[in-house]
């Protein structure tokens, strides 16, 4: 008790050879940690008293007295006879208590004491983890808004957040060199990644996409998105795995070949999407894009979990494991959009039987049931090992369709806006933890693993696109052209989703795997996502395209388009029958109109320095004045009451 705080203690009582240095955990040391310390010092007086006395410990005459001259055994929930005999030579906490049975009671507060100063410590370390990651979000979306009013094409957000994640990893490596490497789940955990940044993605993915555009081209991108990345998957796993049974590359078994052919297909076309958004692209080339992309996610992520279902370590047989797989692939896609469906129509009930949209009077109750259900999708699929993504992309869909037009005005407006936000946030996050990680894993790097896998990667996407489109086009009415193919072709950039199933990855080749799946996202997102501009001009793809015309589109269908057409027509028609509320008011305006803000900016520049015409004379409005003036010197009262104002 008379030593300082800043300094650790030392125990007393045991002579020179029983000192006991602790490290306090930070400096100064608070009260709690004095305390520990001085539990620990006891403890190693207690060690020092043992061996002296070659393990027997005599009994204390007080605890004879209270145990009736039998001796005291040692068990968990007392302390040990020695500890009494050094808590009583020593100086500690405990050392005036004069019963055994209280002092057990006060060596277990100081212990609870010390797991409360444990918490405190965690608590205050994930609060300045969250502090600095909140900071860094707000750097991120400034920056982003930056490049996006200068017009700045070259830089995408998404790289730009990347580049800002990366930065702060350097300055922590620099500082705690050790930290990076012990403590890589804090950088990129694949739990946070999985059930609290995906959802809102996926989500607002199906939620605001153009329906007309989806459905009609939903043959094209299903065949792109299933085939097609059935093809780079397995054309990757067969390079890669003969590659490295040929000592080309590192050692990997089929399954982890196969793992990683997986995740490396799954595309993420964000930087791409945010071009063709600032430009205006040709709604059909975006939505083809936006389409094969999210279906692409979990068609990757399913074969993901196939393959792995075997075991990374367990021989690979094409012949008789890749019918399972594909087999499991097929059912659990189904079964993923029937519950996705099925989600999204037991929330279109539920709101027509409660009649919140009615009435209009609590729309933020309705907001938080219809944000619960969205979440809903993802997480509920994700516990009988379905595909969240695909669950919850088709009940964005079906909530959009169904559940939101049984919301008040007021809720549906706010609705918009809400998923938009965390869509965004989300986005950003997961760009700094990508940055984040960059740092982290970059230890592992392997120069002919990562070049031959970006060429792989490259090819099995040609292998795909080209071919696939071509047929495709053979029963479309609105062709996609060569140039057009081109630019689906380099829009295939890599992104999140393989780099948190590539951090799942599980055996000794799990960091190399990593350093491969971050090198060939920093490439594709700065090289192809930043050269897209360049690549629209120079192919000549129209920009500030007009709003698709849904009505002509409908006028220009094959005759098999419009066989489908009628008959997803008539189910729609049932459906919404069930599911819509005829009462609900309908908003005054569109939400999804969109304003043009530089449009309306320079209108109100216009009017501001426009020449002000003087006002035409008018001798009605001198006469009031007149007449009021004569009516106050007749009368005696004030101008103000007479005439009102």
């Amino acid at each position: 008790g008379t030593q300082k705080a800043d300094k650790p203690p030392s125990c007393g009582g045991a002579g020179p050879a029983g000192r006991v240095s602790l490290r306090a955990p930070r400096p100064p040391m608070g009260r709690r940690a004095v305390t520990l310390a001085l539990v620990a010092c006891a403890l190693g007086a207690t060690t020092q008293v043992a061996l002296a006395s070659g393990g027997h410990h005599p009994p204390s005459e007080d605890h004879a007295h209270d145990s009736g001259g039998h001796g005291h055994h040692h068990t968990r929930d007392s302390p040990a006879p020695s500890y009494a005999a050094a808590a009583h030579g020593g100086e500690g906490p405990c050392h005036d208590v004069a019963s055994e049975h209280d002092k057990a009671e006060c060596l277990h507060d100081l212990v609870d004491a010390a797991e409360d100063e444990k918490e405190v410590e965690h608590e205050e370390h994930m609060a300045l983890e969250v502090a600095v990651l909140l900071v860094l979000f707000v750097i991120s979306i400034a920056i982003g808004q930056a490049l996006h009013e200068m017009h700045v094409y070259w830089l995408p957000e998404s790289g730009a957040t990347i580049l800002v994640g990366m930065a702060f990893g350097v300055m922590v490596k620099l500082v705690d060199p050790n930290s990076a490497s012990t403590e890589k789940k804090l950088y990129f955990d694949p739990e946070l990644f999985n059930l609290f940044l995906l959802p809102p993605i996926i989500f607002e993915s199906g939620f605001s996409i153009n329906q007309f555009l989806f459905f009609r081209n939903l043959g094209t991108i299903s065949v792109l998105a299933v085939g097609g990345t059935l093809i780079a998957i397995l054309f990757t796993w067969a390079c890669i795995y003969n590659l490295s049974e040929m000592e080309v590359l590192m050692p990997l078994s089929g399954a982890e070949a196969g793992a990683f052919a997986a995740l490396i297909s799954a595309v993420d076309p964000v930087a791409t999407l945010s071009t063709f958004g600032a430009l205006g692209v040709d709604p059909k080339l975006n939505n083809l894009v936006f389409g094969e992309s999210v279906l692409n996610d979990a068609v990757s992520l399913i074969a993901f979990r196939s393959i792995l279902h075997y075991g990374v370590f367990t021989e690979f047989s094409p012949s008789t494991h890749l019918p399972a797989v594909l087999g499991g692939f097929v059912v659990t896609g189904a079964a993923s959009i029937l519950y996705g469906v099925g989600v999204g129509i037991a929330l279109a009930l539920m709101l027509k039987g409660l009649g919140m949209g009615r009435h209009g009077r609590l729309p933020a109750m309705e907001l938080a049931i219809f944000w619960a259900m969205s979440y809903f999708s993802f997480v509920g699929a994700e516990v009988p090992h379905l595909s969240g993504i695909v669950a919850s992309l088709f009940a964005g869909i079906t909530m959009r369709r169904y559940a939101l037009p049984n919301m008040s005005p007021r809720g549906r407006l706010r609705a918009e806006r809400l998923f938009k936000v965390l869509s965004v946030a989300a986005d950003t996050v997961v760009f700094l933890l990508v940055g984040l990680a960059v740092v982290v894993y970059m230890d592992a790097f392997d120069l002919a693993f990562n070049l031959v896998t970006l060429v792989v990667i490259l090819a099995g996407r040609a292998l795909n696109i080209f071919p696939l489109l071509w047929l495709a086009n053979l029963n479309r009415t609105e062709k996609v052209t060569h140039n057009e193919q081109v630019v689906m072709w380099w829009s295939g950039l890599r992104g999140a989703i393989a780099v948190a199933l590539a951090v799942q990855m599980p055996g000794p080749t799990r960091d190399p795997i990593v350093s491969c799946t971050m090198s060939v996202v920093l490439f594709t997102i700065f090289v192809f996502g930043g050269t897209t501009k360049s690549l629209l001009d120079k192919l000549k793809i129209e920009v500030h395209a007009p709003k698709y015309d849904e009505q002509a589109a409908a006028r220009e269908l094959t005759e098999t388009e419009r066989v489908a057409h009628r008959h997803v027509s008539a189910m729609d028609a049932f459906i919404e029958s069930l599911c819509v509320d005829n009462q609900v008011l309908e908003p005054l305006h569109d939400p999804e109109e969109d304003v043009d803000y530089d449009q309306l900016r320079e209108e109100l520049e216009a009017a501001e320095t426009a020449p002000k015409l003087p006002k035409p004379h008018d001798p009605s409005q001198e006469d009031f004045v007149k007449r009021q003036k004569e009516r106050s010197r007749k009368t005696g009262h004030p101008l103000v009451s007479v005439s009102g104002f």
